[in-house]
């Protein structure tokens, strides 16, 4: 079991880990979106201009093409909040019913990206979605950008607390448990936070109650000997 200020360093440590992450992610978005973006351009001003305009300058079917992918763009950014929306419970606490809201995990945010892999899907559900691929490629990435910012804001000591209660129960605790053991002020912003770090699980059914996945109980555990064999290297 970690100390108080020994689990803090681990969540400051995750939160950068998870940072470099997105960085990775949000670097990928960009370079496929500007990829895939390139190649519509191209496809849009070939049937514009020979299609629609043969006879007029090539400046009016880039104006016509860029408009186009510009209104489908707005559009995308415009709905995505809605697809990469928090998912919201109901929870008991202190005798009364709040919202907690759980952030998207960046697994949905790739599948949002590169769309459903589904085999059901007709024909125009298909093409649709590769259509929409770089604007939702483009989008995806303005998303990743925000959970970026939002990773390095994470209120540490709050967040850090609950972990270390979770670890140490080593099993599902109820949210009312958390608020009647820990002082963390308002924990309906701290869990919306809580949910941005990857491997802290949240279970809905019966009493809202939160967990940490093995693989996060793995990484503190290795985090500890880490820390441990770099205190006993002879110096």
């Amino acid at each position: 079991m970690l100390k108080k200020e020994e689990m803090r360093q681990w969540l400051r440590d995750r939160l950068q880990l998870q940072s470099r992450l997105a960085t990775g992610a949000l670097a990928g978005m960009v370079v496929l979106g500007l990829i895939a973006t390139l190649m519509e351009f191209a496809l849009f001003f070939v049937i514009i201009k020979i299609g629609f305009i043969r006879d007029s300058p090539a400046v009016l079917a880039f104006l016509a093409t860029a408009m186009i992918l510009a209104v489908i763009q707005a559009a995308t950014l415009f709905r995505m909040p809605k697809q990469l929306a928090d998912v919201e419970h109901e929870a008991e606490l202190e005798e009364s019913i709040v919202i907690i809201k759980v952030a998207s995990n960046m697994s949905a945010v790739w599948t949002y990206a590169l769309g459903s892999m589904e085999s059901d899907r007709s024909w125009v559900e298909i093409l649709l979605g590769l259509l929409s691929l770089p604007q939702r490629l483009c989008s995806a990435a303005w998303f990743t950008w925000q959970r970026k910012k939002e990773l390095l804001s994470v209120a540490v000591e709050p967040c850090a607390a609950i972990i270390r209660l979770l670890h140490k129960e080593g099993e599902r605790v109820e949210l009312k448990t958390i608020a009647a053991d820990l002082n963390t002020g308002d924990l309906v912003p701290v869990i919306r936070q809580l949910s941005l770090i990857d491997g802290v699980v949240f279970l809905s059914q019966k009493n809202f109650g939160l967990s940490l996945a093995n693989r996060l109980v793995d990484d503190i555990v290795d985090w500890k000997e880490k820390k441990m064999a770099e205190k006993n290297v002879p110096q």
